[in-house]
Formats: C-alpha cells, structure tokens, sequence
C-alpha cells in the first residue's frame, strides 16, 4: 500500500517575492506497486482498444491509438514513484492558512493561486531538506 510522506517546502508570493515555510502531502509507491500501476493502465487501454474494434470507420484511428497510447500512458504511471496530494501552510501575501490541491503531482517547482488573495505562489523545494529527510505521516 502507498505510504503517506510529508515533504517540507516554501511558498514564494509573485506579488512580493516573501517566501513561507509550508509542507507537502505525498503518496510514496514501491517499485511493486509502480509496476502494478503501469500493468493496470496498460490493460485497460488495451480493453478499450479491443472494444473499439467494434466501431466502423473509426476502428482504423481509435485501436492503434489506445494500442500506443496505453504502452505511453504505462509507462509513465510506472516511472512515478511520488503523487501529490496537496500543500499547506501560509500564504507570503495575505498570511492566511491555505491548503493547495496538487492534482497528482508531487514534483516541484509548481505554481498555482492563493485560494484566499489570488497571488500566484511558487511552490519550491526546500534546498537544506533533501528527498531523504522525509518523514512518514
């Protein structure tokens, strides 16, 4: 099972250019449950192609596509060891707590807005905090 990582990080403000100490939630994957996840992908791209068999005319695009797209798509998903799941801490500009959706990506740098005043945030890696310091949640 993926195991919950917290990863320290800073936020820097675009209006300001203050930075904030914040932490970043992570899923961590094992090289088996990378393979696993590839594997998954990888066959249901697979299925979809062999169900659009089925369709007239547009079998010619739609089975070669979701053939090779499903080796890419498996591919990725097996090299990622790390999914975001969201940031927290305070916002430089209006120093309100703010919590930061990551959509599933847990390499930094990321930009994304405050939720409460707008500034666009930097989402940076802290540089004395190697990957190796993480700590289990």
């Amino acid at each position: 099972m993926a195991e919950k990582i917290t990863q320290a990080i800073r936020f820097k403000s675009q209006k300001n250019g203050k930075t904030s100490p914040a932490e970043m939630q992570a899923l961590a994957f094992s090289k088996q449950e990378q393979k696993t996840r590839g594997l998954q992908t990888l066959a249901l791209f697979w299925v979809i192609a062999t169900v659009c068999v089925l369709i007239p005319i547009a079998h010619f695009i739609l089975v070669p596509g979701f053939l090779i797209g499903g080796v890419v798509a498996a591919k990725r998903r097996w090299n990622k060891d790390k999914e975001g799941l969201d940031a927290r801490g305070a916002c430089p500009a209006c120093h309100n707590n703010i919590r930061i959706a990551l959509e599933k990506n847990a390499e930094l740098p990321q930009w994304h807005d405050c939720p409460e005043c707008g500034d666009a945030l930097e989402l940076q890696a802290v540089p004395d905090a190697p990957d190796d310091q993480e700590k289990n949640v």
